[in-house]
Order: C-alpha cells, then sequence, then structure tokens
C-alpha cells in the first residue's frame, strides 16, 4: 500500500475517534468521563503521529537510540515533564475520587486562603476551569487541585452565608437586632436565617451577626447584596447608626 495512502487512513481514523470522543465529552458533566475524553484524545493524537512516522522512519530503533545514548536528554525532558505529569496523575485522581462535576458550586482552600470559588465549567489533562460568579475563569493546575480542599456547596439542599453588620455603641439594640431579622426574611431567595444575635464587640460598636440561607451560591449572593443595601435604608429611617472610622485633621 503506498504511504501516502496509509497516512491518510491514519489521518482519517484519528480524526474521526477524536470527534467521536469531543461529542461524548461535549454532552457528559461528569468529571471523571470528561477528563478520561480528554486523556484518551490526547493518546489518539501521540499514537498517530507515532504510526505516520513510523512509516517513514524505524521508531523501535530511534527509542532504543535514546534509550541507550541518550540519558542526558531523557533527563531533562523527565525533569521538563514533572509538572505536567503530576497534573495528570491528580488529574487522573481527582476522576477516581470526583469530589466534583461540571457545574458544580465549589471552593478551593489552600490552608485558610480561598483560592477560587464559583462554578465548576471544564476539566483538561492539565488543568480544572472554575468560572467565578464575577464572570472570570480561574485556570487552577490539576496539582493544585488535588492537594488543596475543596468544599462542593452543590451537594447541599441550601447554603448558608455569614451576614455581620456593626452598629453604634449608643444606639438601640433590640431594635436593630429586629430590623435585621425582618429584613432579612422579607428578603426574596431568602429560605431561612438563624436569630440574629451580638457575636462580638469591635472598636466601632457591636456587631451583629446571623445567617442568610438561600438554595444556592448564585442567590446567596444576590440576597445578601439586597439586605445590605436594605438595611442602610432600615436603619437611616430609625435612626440606627452604622459607624466608620474618621480622622479629624487640625490646623494647629
Amino acid at each position: 500500500m503506498n504511504d501516502t495512502i496509509k497516512v491518510v487512513i491514519i489521518v482519517v481514523v484519528g480524526l474521526t475517534l477524536w470527534l467521536v470522543l469531543r461529542l461524548i465529552s461535549g454532552k457528559q458533566k461528569k468529571v471523571h468521563v470528561r477528563f478520561i475524553c480528554a486523556l484518551l484524545k490526547a493518546l489518539n493524537i501521540v499514537g498517530c503521529l507515532i504510526a505516520i512516522l513510523n512509516i517513514y522512519y524505524d521508531i523501535n530503533k530511534a527509542i532504543t537510540a535514546v534509550l541507550t545514548g541518550g540519558g542526558l536528554i531523557l533527563a531533562i525532558l523527565s525533569f521538563a515533564a514533572q509538572k505536567a505529569l503530576n497534573n495528570i496523575i491528580s488529574g487522573i485522581s481527582i476522576s477516581f475520587s470526583r469530589p466534583f462535576n461540571l457545574g458544580d458550586k465549589i471552593k478551593v482552600l489552600s490552608g485558610s486562603t480561598i483560592i477560587a470559588e464559583g462554578t465548576v465549567s471544564d476539566i483538561t489533562l492539565r488543568h480544572t476551569v472554575i468560572m467565578t460568579y464575577d464572570g472570570q475563569e480561574c485556570i487552577i493546575p490539576n496539582g493544585t487541585m488535588n492537594e488543596s480542599m475543596l468544599i462542593n456547596v452543590s451537594s447541599r439542599d441550601k447554603v448558608g452565608n455569614f451576614l455581620e453588620i456593626t452598629v453604634g455603641y449608643d444606639d438601640d439594640l433590640d431594635l436593630a437586632i429586629d430590623i435585621v431579622e425582618k429584613t432579612v426574611r422579607s428578603t426574596p431567595k431568602v429560605l431561612d436565617c438563624t436569630k440574629p444575635l451580638v457575636c462580638r464587640f469591635d472598636a466601632d460598636g457591636p456587631v451583629i451577626k446571623t445567617t442568610v440561607w438561600t438554595a444556592n451560591v448564585a442567590e446567596n449572593f444576590v440576597a445578601c447584596g439586597h439586605i445590605r443595601k436594605q438595611l442602610v435604608a432600615e436603619f437611616k429611617a430609625n435612626g440606627i447608626t452604622i459607624p466608620y472610622q474618621t480622622v479629624t485633621i487640625s490646623k494647629d
């Protein structure tokens, strides 16, 4: 068979398999299926390249020569590929453990630091893509994802978020607490809230704290924003102050 025909057959078969895998992964939200498809697509490309090169060159002899006399080259390639292999292996680990799926809302933490928070939109051989709530794509290496603490908020029936409001020491604290509770409970999308309590004393005044519960993180973000805006108006109408730091400059 002519070498050109062989190359055409390999390309057609490889392209067909790649399109099939792309079609399968595009319809799947399961993280392990998405990652396995990405891995198979990469192996398909490598296999096609090796098959085409083998038509014109003796690949076995080339590999043997590199293994026997290319120790330095192998060392350099191994060092350069460490992070890439780590991300691939970490991706396999994530696929087996399945801590999240596409569309899940997760929080990625390294110690007490939040690396990313948002919706999982994709996973590849190298990285996981998280769409943050402000519309940005956060691309995190799989190695980092595998080593970080993950909080999957999509696995719960509802999502709670703390809301803290500082009022003045001279204000009517019982009235302020009552306003906070009524405002939170009357806000659209809010499913429930804990009884507001004074959680601590700051330099500016007592801090009132409650937990706002909604169906998901996106609704919680919107609800808490609406609550804060409404509290400014309610506090102002009822003589409750929200203290803040001021600086007085004297000419003396």
